[in-house]
């Protein structure tokens, strides 16, 4: 589709504001992990692998824009934040992400396109099974089994990345320690000790491999999934912008994702350009009006809400 806007318009923000975002982004996130560590064995496990668990998807939707080279003026910024600090904190092979994204911006919805989590039927027990599947680390482990296999001409040999994810790791889990051991008042060895591997291992690597995993499927299957009876352009994708409050923001729509169609209409964009321009392009392009929510539309797409009537995908 031809291009309406002009995209010098659209300047990046300054590397000051972009570092406060991440560096804030993160700790939010995170914060709870620390506190848990801090805190020591409790119920309120429970409630910080929770937020772990879902808000790291939005760490995830950063990385994207990372991939993007949107995050700082230069590519190398945008580069060392992927490869250094938010691809091992996801145990993610920023390179192989990369480079898989791009095919699915060239080929969305036909024969080429690297995503298909958005295929999984979430119909009848669907919603269920995934959830099972996630909570047992079956869709985690796959997920991990194709960075590991994967054959790239651009992404450098695994044992590069999984060196910088070992080494991200190590420093995490090292930090946890120190808060669980000495500032929490007990002995490094073995409380300390103890208390940080097992906050690590439950509320971190958990809440990622599983919660992580089923928050970022859903977010894929409300923006492309076809509802039973539509059609779509894009082939056996759709592509839909979302309206939603700041708890589904931080969960599913952060970084320009609840804006995914204008995204995916003029990807050149920083995130924080694009709910101007998602007003803009709607005034002459009903499509990429933001009627959708991501929870009903997850609804809709499990057959528990009636979809809306309409004679194209939105």
């Amino acid at each position: 589709m031809a291009k309406r806007l002009n995209l010098s318009e659209f300047k990046k923000r300054s590397d000051l504001d972009s570092a406060l975002v991440v560096i804030g982004h993160v700790a939010l996130v995170l914060g709870p992990l620390f506190l848990a560590s801090w805190i020591g064995v409790s119920i309120y496990w429970l409630g910080s692998w929770l937020w772990v668990g879902l808000l790291m998807n939005g760490l995830l939707n950063l990385m994207h824009e990372c991939a993007h080279y949107h995050v700082f003026h230069k590519r190398r910024g945008s580069d060392l934040l992927g490869h250094w600090l938010l691809g091992p904190l996801l145990l993610a092979n920023f390179d192989s992400y990369r480079e898989r994204h791009w095919k699915h911006h060239l080929h969305l919805g036909v024969s080429g396109d690297t995503k298909d989590a958005y295929l999984v039927d979430i119909r009848g027990t669907g919603l269920a099974r995934l959830m099972l599947k996630c909570v047992t680390l079956r869709a985690a482990f796959e997920k991990f089994q194709v960075q590991v296999e994967v054959k790239s001409v651009e992404a450098p040999p695994s044992r590069v990345w999984i060196g910088r994810t070992l080494l991200v790791q190590g420093a995490l889990l090292g930090i946890l320690m120190l808060v669980a051991g000495p500032i929490a008042g007990r002995t490094v060895w073995p409380w300390g000790f103890l208390t940080a591997t097992l906050a690590y291992a439950l509320v971190y690597l958990y809440g990622l491999a599983s919660l992580t995993v089923y928050a970022a499927t859903l977010r894929a299957i409300a923006e492309h999934q076809i509802e039973a009876g539509g059609i779509s352009e894009t082939g056996r994708a759709a592509l839909r912008n979302f309206r939603c409050g700041p708890v589904a923001w931080l969960i599913f729509g952060a970084y320009g994702f609840a804006e995914h169609a204008t995204h995916h209409r003029e990807p050149a964009i920083p995130y924080y350009h694009l709910s101007w321009v998602t007003s803009k392009l709607a005034a002459v392009d009903s499509e990429l009006q933001p009627r959708h929510r991501y929870l009903t539309e997850i609804m809709t797409l499990a057959g528990i809400r009636t979809p809306d009537k309409s004679p194209k995908v939105n």
